[in-house]
């Protein structure tokens, strides 16, 4: 069957259809970001296989950026004959000639068939209208706060009376040196985003609740700086102070990793406005 196309230019084009289209994550902000402790991407493996294979009109392939489930690394996305899989973790050559197998597996079969068991494995749901792989229901509830803080316990203990000679936070800051010490600029507090003023105020609203000691989060910054300095990255003072607050709160049980990730997605996706 020919699909004509009349093109902006006016020219009438025959364009092939094709039953499927591979889509491979490969320059997003996690996929085979090896710096950041991700696996590589193995791409040449993706187009060789693909060549060799000979899908060029049966499935396309398209090897580029974030496919959007940014918690996730090394992501892929078959689409066929109008059904899609999710993949992650596609981290090695093998695995991609079994995907290339899955699709020729597909192609013979001239319908869709579910993965076999070692891609099923790495197999997830990211659109809403796609059930889920393991048949239980898309319910989109988010992950709870985990281990000692139960139903509804608040993230943060209430506070504790402060100490006769307990320093204020305005000392606390300014007694804050070398790598560690605040930014200012002529004296004053440096705040180059809305997000650095809300990060410091939190730390240290919490630590005059006495929630924890100044003392262990000054220690955790500089160590958090050197950390960062010895791996030469470019981030930025909050970015380390940020780290920083979230590791001491996460290590003091005040919260989890899957709460604040959790949080972290609110935000992300639009389901919590932004405070300013």
């Amino acid at each position: 069957m020919r699909n004509i196309v009349s093109r902006a230019d006016g020219r009438r084009l025959q364009v092939p259809r094709t039953r499927g289209h591979l889509f491979v994550c490969a320059d997003g902000c996690c996929c085979g970001r090896t710096e950041a402790g991700f696996p590589p991407v193995p791409r040449a493996r993706f187009h060789d296989e693909w060549e060799r294979r000979s899908l060029r009109h049966r499935v396309h392939l398209t090897i580029g950026g974030c496919l959007g489930p940014c918690r996730l690394a090394n992501v892929v996305m078959l689409l066929f004959d109008g059904r899609q899989a999710w993949f992650h973790s596609i981290n090695s050559e093998a695995q991609a000639r079994a995907l290339y197998d899955y699709v020729e597996e597909l192609l013979g079969a001239d319908g869709w068939q579910p993965p076999p068991p070692a891609l099923a494995a790495l197999q997830f749901t990211a659109s809403t209208w796609v059930e889920r792989p393991d048949g239980q229901p898309v319910d989109d509830r988010h992950l709870r706060p985990r281990a000692g803080s139960g139903d509804g316990a608040p993230l943060v203990p209430p506070p504790t009376a402060p100490g006769p000679s307990a320093p204020t936070p305005d000392r606390l800051v300014a007694n804050m040196d070398g790598p560690a010490a605040v930014p200012r600029r002529n004296g004053e507090l440096l705040f180059e985003a809305p997000w650095q003023g809300r990060v410091f105020g939190m730390a240290v609203a919490l630590q005059d609740r006495r929630v924890y000691d100044w003392r262990d989060f000054q220690r955790r910054l500089s160590a958090e700086i050197a950390a960062a300095e010895t791996r030469g990255e470019e981030s930025t003072y909050y970015e380390r102070w940020l780290r920083a607050f979230e590791g001491l709160l996460i290590e003091g049980g005040i919260l989890t990793r899957e709460g604040l990730d959790d949080r972290t997605e609110e935000f992300e996706f639009g389901e919590r406005d932004e405070v300013f």
